[in-house]
This record gives C-alpha cells, sequence and structure tokens, in this order.
C-alpha cells in the first residue's frame, strides 16, 4: 500500500483504547471508587479533601448521590462491553441524579464516538469540561482526538496540551498530541512525542502505527518497517493490521528497489 495509513482509521482504533476505569465492582462502597481508579485526569485540590477520610477520596465524591453512582457503574460497564447506544441510558441518568457529573458527561461523550455522533460527542465533552470547572483532563482529550479526526488540528493542539497539564503522565494523550502536529506537518515534534509516548506506554500499539505515518510520509521505508513490525507485535490480529502488512510489503518493495538503483549505479565503469 502506498498511501499513509488512514486517520480516520487511527481514529477507530483510538476509541478502542480503556476507558477511565478498571473493573465492575457491584458493592456500593467499591463501586463508588471506579470514579477514581481509572488514569489521573484530575487535579487534586487539597481544599475539596474531606478530613478524616482517605486521601484518595474528595468531599464532591462522597457528595455524588448512590442513584448516580449506580447509573454511571452501570453505564461504564455497557460501555465496557461494546454497547455505547445502551451506556448511554445509564449515563444520562447518572448526569440527571447529579448535574455536576463530570465524569458522566466524559463517558458520554466517548460513547457518541463509538456511535459515529460528532456533535453529541462534541456537546457532551464540553459539558464535562464546564461541569469540572476546565480541570478534568479526560474530555479535553476526547474533544482534541474529534477535532483531529475533522482535520481541525490547528484548534486541537491547545486543548490537547491543556488535557497534558492536567495529566501528563497518561501515555495515550502524548500520541493524541502527536497525531495533531503531524497533521500540521510539525514532523520532528510529532516523532519526537509519538516516541514518548510509546515509552510511556509501552503497549500503545498505535504510536508505532503514527511513527510509521511519519516515515512514509519521509519516505524512509526502512524506519517505516521498524515501526510496523513494533505494531504488528503488540497487534497482530487488530482493526489495523491488515492495512499494516500491506504498507509494510510495499516498504519492502520499495527498499528493494533502490538497492537495485544502487547496485546498478555501482556497476557503472
Amino acid at each position: 500500500m502506498n498511501q499513509p495509513l488512514s486517520t480516520c482509521l487511527l481514529f477507530g482504533a483510538l476509541l478502542s483504547l480503556p476507558l477511565t476505569t478498571r473493573g465492575q465492582e457491584t458493592n456500593s462502597t467499591i463501586a463508588r471508587r471506579t470514579i477514581l481508579n481509572g488514569p489521573s485526569f484530575q487535579t487534586e485540590d487539597p481544599a475539596e479533601i474531606s478530613r478524616g477520610t482517605s486521601p484518595s477520596v474528595s468531599a464532591r465524591e462522597l457528595s455524588i448521590p448512590e442513584r448516580a453512582v449506580k447509573a454511571y457503574t452501570k453505564g461504564i460497564d455497557r460501555l465496557s462491553k461494546n454497547d455505547p447506544a445502551g451506556s448511554l441510558i445509564h449515563l444520562q441518568r447518572a448526569a440527571s441524579e447529579f448535574p455536576n457529573f463530570y465524569e458522566a458527561y466524559h463517558a458520554m461523550g466517548v460513547a457518541q464516538l463509538r456511535l459515529g455522533h460528532g456533535e453529541e460527542a462534541r456537546q457532551a465533552f464540553q459539558k464535562s469540561i464546564d461541569a469540572s470547572g476546565g480541570h478534568y483532563a479526560g474530555p479535553h482529550f476526547g474533544l482534541g482526538a474529534l477535532l483531529c479526526n475533522q482535520q481541525k488540528f490547528t484548534e486541537a493542539e491547545p486543548i490537547i496540551r491543556k488535557a497534558l497539564e492536567l495529566a501528563p503522565g497518561f501515555g495515550p494523550g502524548h500520541f493524541i498530541l502527536a497525531w495533531a502536529l503531524f497533521g500540521l506537518n510539525r514532523l520532528d515534534e510529532a516523532q519526537q512525542i509519538a516516541h514518548e509516548a510509546s515509552i510511556r506506554d509501552p503497549k500503545l500499539a498505535l504510536a508505532h502505527l503514527l511513527l510509521a505515518n511519519i516515515y512514509i510520509r519521509r519516505s524512509d521505508y526502512s524506519e517505516e518497517l521498524v515501526e510496523l513490525d513494533a505494531y504488528l507485535r503488540l497487534k497482530p490480529d487488530g482493526p489495523l493490521s491488515g492495512q499494516a502488512r500491506e504498507a509494510q510489503e510495499y516498504a519492502k518493495r520499495k527498499l528493494a528497489g533502490s538497492v537495485v538503483i544502487i547496485e546498478a549505479a555501482q556497476a557503472k565503469p
């Protein structure tokens, strides 16, 4: 395949990344912690930490009604089982029970993205940003990815950078920033940040796929093959594996052709 791997398909694969939660426990006390058990998307405000409680539980988190927590947990469970439409029923209920439930709005945005509803996703991410006072990184990442998919890279970059200020250790966030920079044709920056993303999260196959795109644009087929090999080791049967193998074969043919040309030139008297 002689064209760069599809950004649209990159976006589709991005949506398969885990949501901001671990397991879906049924005990109500543990279920409440579902909100806190994902990547560190929230900057802690010491004034919100409740005295006499675990330092990881804020006064706000304790104020969320039990019904809202249960609905949110059910929504995340449906989303983790690839049922975005089913998740929305529960997530909307959670938000109706607790209007400032920015985690629920963020999850709604992810669900809408998986359903292909770009405008609804944008609205949900913006509600999450507004409800959190701009201090929750998740919806910034989601909105940034949505804008990248819409080729609005200039608009996406500052939103993604804001997210990374809030959650600098989130590896996929660095990938999204590299994606925006790639779209802006700032290849040196995109390469450096995509490489950093792959180091921060060694299982982040998409970072290698983006690096392959960068090398395709530079016609550096040798490095492209290195990154495609790395991607296929991590995702041998992933949604983009077939396309990656096509790109692999094309790069091998180009390298072989280059060798023939060099040998022919050296053979001339």
